[in-house]
């Protein structure tokens, strides 16, 4: 084959790869207008800042950014914020990890979105991650470590004890916190994402690593009411759901929600699926359930398949596994015996981590994680199958992408490589979670 003709027919299959069908067959059903982030600043030049997009699907400034506020810190590690907006008039928690860094977001005005407060840890607490609004309008906050070392002689993160959580008013005074140490466990305890159960007095926490090397792969069962620790109950790994082995650790419990009869359902980094039962007694019971199965990794001391933040709709569960590049939904109507019903593959480079709802109707985002959080993707979601699009309305270049060569649009792609933004000129950007939110 000639050179010349060998260029143009590669030219053409990827662009034709990287721009999605442009029509969706999913009606969208409702629409927020706005999303905002915690962006970070690429090369570290310039400060970290919060923004919030335009996402009306009938804008013509559509992904395009209304407003912006320097955080007041470069090189934060944007992380999470809280999973969905709070009602109006209160403001968003959410997290610089690398400076230990709580941010209390104001976006009432979503030109003109303002910091209202911060905090650092309470001692001997360090390094928060989650946030969860309770009924009440407090927040619960999840901290990985405390002062001290490791449970495990064989971590050297430091600090690396026992980490907790904690309660504060939405103005960010601290009311209470709690350790997640429980007796017997030679590796750290570290709180990850959040349930509530406010009928029967109970909240339920999930342990992970972010930068650490040793965790302990359970979940933990609190009293709400007085922050006791009542339950720490192991999550089983090396196996999958039918008991074969394993290789590489499969543990880590991640993501959770609560069912409609208040059981939860949960999964872990390493994408095995657990259902959680009798929260209020004395014996709770923790069943491994479904696994998703992936590669091992390079290393059998890492976590395999990278199952990131889940959502549940209606009956499916909506998985994100980075590491597979792709979202799996799951039917979940018996969740001892959840269904498969529809695979999605993510663009080439794009590792999906975090998914929100758009609570007006049935957008998803996407944001990623493992070095391509460059951009995020629109999504539209059918309630009825379970299946998954990208959402027409939008599309952007992505710079991060060999097909940007050939400058085809990736369909339903939110690009933060930019030079200006509402702020200043600081270039591109990277994100990692979205909210979406009304404003109006």
């Amino acid at each position: 084959m000639h050179a010349r003709l060998w260029v143009t027919l590669a030219a053409f299959g990827l662009a034709a790869c990287s721009d999605q069908a442009s029509e969706s067959t999913i009606a969208l059903t409702g629409a927020s207008p706005h999303m905002v982030l915690l962006v970070g600043d690429q090369d570290e030049q310039d400060q970290d800042f919060v923004t919030v997009l335009d996402v009306d699907p009938n804008s013509p400034a559509r992904g395009q950014p209304l407003g912006s506020v320097r955080i007041g810190h470069k090189a934060s590690m944007v992380h999470h914020m809280e999973y969905t907006a709070p009602p109006k008039g209160e403001p968003i928690f959410m997290n610089g990890h690398h400076h230990e860094l709580s941010l209390i977001v104001d976006i009432a005005d979503p030109a003109n979105p303002k910091i209202a407060t911060s905090f650092t840890p309470p001692a001997p607490l360090r390094f928060p991650h989650d946030y969860a609004r309770t009924t009440s309008g407090t927040r619960l906050v999840g901290f990985l470590r405390s002062e001290g070392d490791s449970p495990n002689p064989d971590e050297a993160t430091s600090p690396g004890n026992h980490g907790g959580i904690a309660e504060y008013t939405m103005q960010g005074e601290l009311i209470r916190t709690a350790s997640a140490a429980a007796a017997g466990y030679t590796k750290a305890i570290r709180p990850y994402a959040f349930a509530q159960l406010p009928q029967i007095d109970r909240i339920t926490v999930t342990s992970a690593p972010m930068m650490e090397t040793s965790w302990a792969d359970v979940i933990q069962i609190y009293r709400y009411s007085d922050f006791k620790l009542l339950h720490t109950l192991d999550l089983k790994v090396g196996v999958d759901y039918q008991g074969n082995r394993v290789e590489g650790i499969n543990g880590a419990g991640f993501g959770q929600h609560v069912l409609a009869d208040g059981s939860i359902f949960l999964n872990s980094y390493g994408c095995n699926f657990y259902h959680l039962t009798g929260i209020d007694t004395q014996a709770p019971q923790l069943d491994l359930v479904f696994s998703v199965e992936t590669d091992p990794p390079s290393d059998p001391a890492q976590i395999r398949g990278a199952c990131g933040i889940p959502l549940l709709i209606g009956q499916y569960w909506i998985q994100p596994i980075g590491k597979k590049k792709q979202l799996v939904v799951l039917d979940i109507s018996d969740p001892k015996s959840p269904t498969e019903v529809f695979r999605f593959d993510t663009p080439e480079g794009f590792a999906p981590h975090w998914m929100g709802k758009d609570p007006a109707g049935n957008r998803l985002i996407m944001g990623a994680e493992l070095g391509g959080e460059q951009g995020f993707y629109m999504l539209r979601f059918d309630t009825r199958s379970g299946r998954i699009e990208f959402d027409p309305d939008f599309a952007d270049y992505r710079s991060d992408s060999l097909f940007n060569i050939f400058r085809a649009k990736s369909t339903g792609y939110i690009s933060l490589d930019r030079e200006d933004w509402p702020h200043g000129a600081t270039g591109a950007a990277w994100g990692h979670a979205a909210v979406f939110f009304d404003g109006s």
